[in-house]
């Protein structure tokens, strides 16, 4: 049998040096090093989850904070409103709020108590631009040229007017607006035209409640006859007692 030389001794050394780093590499570097990217990635999910946790707990006193704010403001506007009533409890809060005004009911009617619609309003904002002004160098234009441009232009403007006051009262009413509880009471009522007027003030200075529509006529006096017939045919502001049919809205939410 053939002896090594030393140079084939070395290169069956250095071969064997290679194929025990490459699979040294192969099997244990690379495993290792993947499962050391693994928990890498599951240490700085769980420091992240850490630090949001701790951000969390040291926001708790600000939320809680902003919670009772928001709940104090939220009592502060639901105060001047009435709480979701019965039509016993419409009855009532009507009633007595003609009597506080010396104004005695006769009729009282609920025409709906239920869930519905506030419709807002947007102001009017006309969409018409500024005319511009005319110089007065260019005046040479003979007088029935001028009338008949004058008798044009003031036409399309009337036009363009009409149509404008067409959509924009077409969209003072915009969108179907939030839901609320809301109670609409028909009411015939008797007093002066005096004492209703103060009643219309107070109904205006409340948030709580509208007056929809309201129509007056003087109150209609009986004859030895047994027949009906009014003492005056327009109702005076002192002229004495008159008849008042009123429809009133009053707004509640929950409380």
């Amino acid at each position: 049998m053939k002896k090594l030389t030393k140079r084939e001794k070395l290169l069956i050394y250095t071969l064997g040096c290679f194929l025990i780093g490459f699979f040294g590499i192969y099997f244990v570097i690379l495993p290792s090093f993947s499962s050391f990217q693994v928990v890498n990635d599951q240490v700085t999910e769980a420091q992240f989850t850490k630090e949001s946790i701790e951000m969390a707990i040291d926001a708790i006193p600000s939320t809680m904070q902003t919670r009772d704010d928001a709940t104090a403001s939220l009592a502060t506007l639901k105060a001047p409103f009435q709480p979701k009533l019965t039509n016993e409890g419409l009855d009532m809060l009507l009633t007595q709020l003609s009597l506080d005004y010396s104004l005695s009911p006769k009729v009282l009617a609920i025409e709906s108590n239920e869930l519905a619609r506030v419709a807002t309003f947007t102001a009017y904002t006309s969409d018409e631009q500024p005319s511009a002004s005319v110089g007065t160098e260019d005046t040479t234009l003979d007088t029935t040229a001028s009338t008949d441009a004058t008798t044009d232009t003031t036409t399309e403007s009337a036009d363009a007017t009409t149509d404008t006051t067409t959509e924009s009262a077409d969209a003072a009413i915009s969108g179907e607006g939030p839901e609320t509880w809301a109670g609409v009471v028909n009411m015939e009522l008797t007093g002066t035209q005096t004492n209703f007027y103060r009643l219309l003030d107070a109904v205006a200075a409340r948030p709580d409640m509208i007056v929809s529509t309201f129509a007056i006529a003087p109150e209609a006096a009986a004859t030895t006859a047994g027949t009906t017939s009014t003492t005056n045919t327009t109702a005076q502001l002192n002229g004495g007692n008159i008849s008042i049919n009123v429809t009133f809205t009053v707004y509640m939410v929950e409380k």
